[in-house]
């Protein structure tokens, strides 16, 4: 019947695969309209992730122009652009790009289905009760199901941007972080902050994962000290052994780090985007300028600490709540990063049910999606309706899609620590029921004990009454009362 069971599940995950994978490709290849505007709209593509920049670079090293195929070929990493140029140096790009960009999105899938077998196996967060193996197999097909059909995600992916390669790295290191392989797990996230630098700021709460997981899987044979270790571990040769490589493709300089990472962090490209940041280095003056990037930078740091601290028991949905304040706090985001914190969203399912107020997330994030494109065609798109409107218009409307990231943030947060409260509730009222029940098979026991001890005595009513306080939680108390009264009989 297991057998049975696992068949099924591999065949829906198998559909659900294909499925999303024909569904681009067939965009991909006959909607060209479609895929050249994804590439060039803000709400999908930004200076650190465009496919335009990335094909320019990959144009500029082509010809050994190695000096400006970072700097003058957008902000990407070398180890991206020697990656990717592969697969962008073929006489048929176009479909050689598809199945990549498309297999993108599938191991991001893939990775988030493994993950929900992984927390089902080790009761991470408290998996619902009475969940058979079939259910959970049949819920993890719908995560990667979510994952896969989210209209982020595939414009994110349509718009060929290196913000799928970073989701999917993201996703395939949380779920190797599920499965008790640390080293592997940080190893992975350190590629990914190649792409954007923020998915290393997912370092501490991915090492307490890592930790966690290897000591449940191991019924504590596993030490997670030394899962610690190797965490560290990974992290440092990859986020090194990547930094060499590009020193290496890069003509031997450093040049890289700054046009690449600084560019993150000092934010030298203005193109308009959907964060925060941009406006306000537009409008501010340049003597201010270095006081609000320290402003803006320390602020999305700041979230780490307390968050990885608050959630320590529950590391995987540290990382989750963080993808959210990145989602929206970053300097470069997209609709692919609100498509990654959604996607590890679905990994809490028992959270879901105390969410406050998820309508008025769905209503802010559908109006902003809708409005968005919109407003920017006024502002700087082409036709005749172009520049009747203006900055303004389009750093509004970014606003709005700030407060329905942060308002899911936020909700999912409260909706945790309710779960979490209810927990402990239910654990104190079993607790305090089993010590009545403990309290009340001892009472008999010494009911039972007596006649053979007073054997020779006779039993006459005395009223001796004991309280038993069972359980703070339990907000009663049990009482017992035993009468007797010992007269020694005279042989």
């Amino acid at each position: 019947m297991a057998q049975t069971t696992q068949q099924s599940s591999s065949l829906s995950l198998l559909s659900i695969l294909t499925a999303a994978t024909a569904l681009r490709i067939y965009i991909f290849l006959h909607h060209p309209t479609l895929i050249s505007t994804l590439a060039s709209h803000p709400q999908t593509s930004t200076p650190i992730s465009s496919f335009l920049s990335l094909r320019e670079a990959v144009h500029l090293r082509s010809l050994a122009i190695f000096q400006h195929a970072v700097a003058h070929g957008g902000h990407h990493s070398p180890l991206v652009v020697a990656s990717l140029g592969k697969v962008l140096g073929w006489r048929r790009w176009e479909v050689g790009s598809a199945l990549v960009w498309s297999g993108m999105d599938v191991l991001g899938g893939w990775a988030l289905y493994r993950s929900v077998l992984a927390k089902a196996r080790t009761g991470v967060a408290e998996q619902e009760e009475g969940e058979t193996e079939d259910r959970v197999r049949g819920r993890a097909v719908k995560v990667a199901a979510l994952y896969l059909f989210n209209p982020f995600n595939i414009a994110s992916c349509l718009a060929r941007t290196t913000k799928p390669l970073s989701s999917s790295l993201t996703l395939l290191a949380v779920q190797q972080g599920m499965e008790g392989h640390a080293f592997l797990s940080t190893f992975i996230l350190s590629l990914a902050a190649h792409t954007s630098l923020y998915p290393l700021l997912l370092l501490p709460p991915l090492l307490l994962l890592g930790r966690r997981q290897t000591r449940l899987l191991t019924a504590g044979r596993g030490s997670p000290t030394f899962a610690l270790v190797k965490g560290v571990l990974g992290a440092l040769i990859g986020l090194g052994g990547g930094m060499y490589l590009g020193w290496e493709l890069q003509g031997r300089t450093w040049d890289w780090v700054y046009e690449s990472w600084g560019s993150i962090v000092l934010l030298t490209d203005l193109t308009p985007n959907i964060g925060m940041w941009w406006y306000f280095i537009t409008e501010m003056f340049d003597h201010f300028r270095d006081f609000f990037l320290l402003t803006l930078n320390v602020h999305v740091l700041s979230y780490v600490a307390p968050f990885t601290i608050k959630f320590r028991e529950d590391p995987l949905f540290a990382i989750t709540a963080l993808a959210g304040i990145f989602a929206v706090f970053q300097s470069y985001p997209t609709v692919g990063d609100a498509g990654l914190f959604w996607g590890l969203m679905s990994l809490h399912p028992t959270i879901f049910p105390y969410l406050r107020h998820p309508l008025v997330t769905t209503l802010l994030l559908t109006y902003a999606t809708l409005l968005l494109p919109i407003f920017h065609t006024l502002w700087l798109g082409p036709g005749s309706r172009s520049g009747s409107g203006n900055a303004n218009f389009f750093y509004a409307i970014t606003l709005v899609w700030g407060l329905g990231g942060q308002a899911a943030v936020l909700d999912a947060c409260w909706a945790w620590g309710r779960h979490r409260w209810e927990i402990e509730r239910r654990r104190g009222v079993a607790l305090a029921a089993r010590a009545e029940v403990e309290a009340g098979e001892e009472e008999k026991t010494k009911l039972a004990w007596f006649p053979s001890v007073f054997s020779d005595c006779a039993l006459e009513t005395e009223a001796i009454r004991t309280s038993i306080i069972i359980s703070p939680t339990a907000q009663h108390t049990a009482t017992f009362s035993l009468s007797l009264s010992v007269r020694k009989i005279s042989p």
